[in-house]
């Protein structure tokens, strides 16, 4: 039986292309960016990276050993009409499947024994092959509260692209 929860989405995407850009152009600790303006290397990360964070509702069920996360994405973020579900065992906390079924869909795993998983992206126009490379899952899920820390890169042919990490704070509903 499924239950209603609450989800708090914090997704934080850095630019590991430009990140690399950036640090090889530092001098005396400071690094000018795209924008001309000199700013102090410690600011190369936030400057880097991008913060998105949301709430939505969903749904978590469990059977046999299997758990199910489940919500849609708000559009805000660029996924219309787009269901993400998550799968993960209750023995493995390791391990995760994430699916993204909409105008824009995905399977994506993430191990840490196995940490580089190839996968692909269906978009209208056409599809995108890229490789999840694993660098952390941190999954404290159970009976609809918990939180979730997936920590990976995105390889495009090869070359680190982009570090993601995806923290999801889940919230058993039990009101009306």
């Amino acid at each position: 039986m499924a239950v209603k929860v609450k989800l708090r989405i914090k997704a934080t995407v850095t630019d590991l292309v430009l990140a690399e850009r950036y640090a090889a152009s530092v001098i005396d600790g400071r690094f000018s960016a795209d924008d001309g303006v000199w700013y102090p290397a410690e600011r190369l990360d936030e400057l880097c990276s991008d913060v998105i964070e949301y709430t939505v509702w969903g749904s978590f069920s469990e059977e046999n050993g299997a758990c199910m996360l489940r919500y849609t994405e708000t559009p805000d973020i660029g996924y219309d009409e787009c269901v993400t579900t998550l799968v993960f065992s209750a023995e493995d906390r390791g391990r995760l499947l994430m699916s993204r079924d909409g105008e824009i869909s995905t399977a994506c795993c993430f191990d840490v024994r196995e940490r580089r998983q190839c996968c692909r992206y269906e978009t209208p126009i056409l599809p995108m092959e890229f490789t999840v490379n694993t660098r952390a899952v941190h999954n404290t899920v159970a009976a609809g509260s918990g939180a979730i820390l997936l920590d990976y890169n995105i390889e495009v042919r090869g070359v680190n692209t982009e570090r993601n990490r995806l923290f999801i704070e889940v919230r058993r509903y039990d009101g009306e």
